[in-house]
């Protein structure tokens, strides 16, 4: 394959060969030019006054089918936010780009895998800048260079339904380890209904020593008191193949009865916890009717969500994993349990729903399994976590929908904080 590189600190003092402006007749809109500065020349993209104008510079260029690397390389004024502000695209039969930003030193790097194909025999770049009326964006050098294509990188999940006691759980986990699965999950409380608790402190010293035994993930929720603030606490907890305590979460959103009967108190900080095959966040239960959690897992890099959970309604968790991109692993007391890709699809039953409609036409997900023991239904099945697909294929990553997480963030306004003054607004409007 072939390679394209502009290195703007080498080009002259007009624009590089084959790049022209562009913007939508607005006379203070963005203004794109070369510029010099101690380091020599660079595209300069800046704002012209106008804090709703667009520009961007595009060239027509000629690559071997393949996968690329596409990577920018630029400083930036504070007031801007790559995200929202900038757009870096590469447009032929799919239109993809550049998502992910990394700090390097002062500067920063643009950088992610595009997919090019033959069947035009040129390829569109395009970079915007817009939404900034003061911002300044110095772009020092931009390439698309052959990578090794992305393969499939596997990771086996087993969840279960059904309340189960202490030799129950040992030999889910038997079986779970059998099948090979890499992390297992039980569901919430595990072993308590009802208020009804079996000992939160048995049960994670029991998951300790089965991680540890079957060299396998295990993941619970328990009610336990902590020790140092002595409050009790709905609390998921994660071990890791050698039985070491490796995530904590304390339930967020608790369903009222958890505090009002069984005084519970609610957590405050959600993480993402790194395993050997990916990262990983935990709600719990009553957690799933809320949009914030899950999305800010996703913001912060998980790439499976793990609910442990009494009862939860099926229908939501295709939107919460399709608005972020992430997979869903749960395991209840009283339902079915289930393994959702990051399209939102239930693995054993993909095509329920008719409107999805994604490409290309990798593999997701494969081996699906189910057990019982007794009255405890297992479910098994492995995830590909390098195939993030997005339930609405529309030509490729800028087109599909959702956008998801942080990328193609087509506005300028964010809602948090006024959603956060509606919540804490305690009186009705007359």
């Amino acid at each position: 394959m072939n390679k394209y590189c502009i290195d703007f600190n080498t080009e002259a003092k007009s624009l590089p060969s084959g790049w022209t402006i562009n913007n939508f007749n607005n006379k203070k809109a963005p203004i794109i030019s070369i510029k010099n500065d101690e380091n020599g020349p660079y595209l300069c993209l800046a704002g012209g006054g106008d804090p709703k104008g667009t520009s961007y510079i595009s060239a027509k260029i000629k690559l071997e089918s393949g996968t690329y690397c596409f990577k920018v390389l630029f400083s930036m004024s504070s007031d801007i936010n790559p995200q929202r502000n900038l757009l870096f695209q590469c447009r032929g039969d799919t239109h993809d780009g550049i998502f992910k930003f990394y700090r390097r030193g002062g500067m920063v790097e643009g950088r992610d895998i595009v997919s090019i194909s033959n069947e035009k025999s040129e390829t569109e770049l395009r970079i915007y800048f817009r939404y900034n009326a003061n911002g300044e964006v110095r772009l020092r050098s931009l390439s698309l260079s052959p990578a090794k294509e992305v393969k499939p990188r596997w990771a086996r999940f087993a969840c279960s339904s059904g309340q189960m006691k202490l030799e129950q759980m040992r030999a889910v986990a038997a079986l779970a380890a059998k099948d090979k699965a890499d992390l297992l999950l039980y569901p919430e409380t595990v072993t308590q209904k009802n208020g009804k608790t079996a000992g939160g402190e048995a049960i994670l010293k029991l998951l300790s020593e089965l991680s540890l035994r079957h060299r396998m993930y295990t993941a619970a929720s328990v009610w336990i008191t902590d020790k140092n603030d002595k409050r009790k606490y709905n609390r998921a907890v994660l071990y890791d193949r050698e039985g070491k305590l490796a995530g904590v979460y304390d339930k967020i959103h608790l369903y009222s009865p958890e505090a009002t009967d069984y005084n519970i108190i609610p957590g405050t900080k959600p993480d993402i916890f790194q395993t050997d095959f990916g990262k990983i966040g935990i709600i719990i239960c009553y957690d799933s009717w809320f949009t914030d959690i899950t999305q800010f897992l996703a913001l912060k890099g998980a790439e499976v969500i793990l609910f442990p959970a009494a009862g939860y309604y099926r229908s939501l968790i295709p939107a919460r994993a399709a608005d972020n991109g992430v997979r869903f692993v749960i395991s209840v007391l009283d339902d079915a349990c289930g393994i959702f890709d990051s399209a939102g699809r239930d693995v054993q039953d993909p095509d329920r729903d008719t409107t999805v409609n994604v490409k290309p036409l990798c593999k997701t997900y494969k081996d699906i399994k189910t057990f019982s023991i007794e009255n405890i239904k297992i479910l098994c099945a492995s995830l590909d976590l390098n195939a993030s697909v997005l339930p609405h294929y529309n030509g490729g990553k800028m087109l599909e929908a959702p956008g998801g997480k942080r990328n193609r963030a087509e506005q300028m306004a964010y809602l948090e904080d006024m959603i956060k003054a509606e919540k804490e607004r305690w009186w009705e409007s007359e």
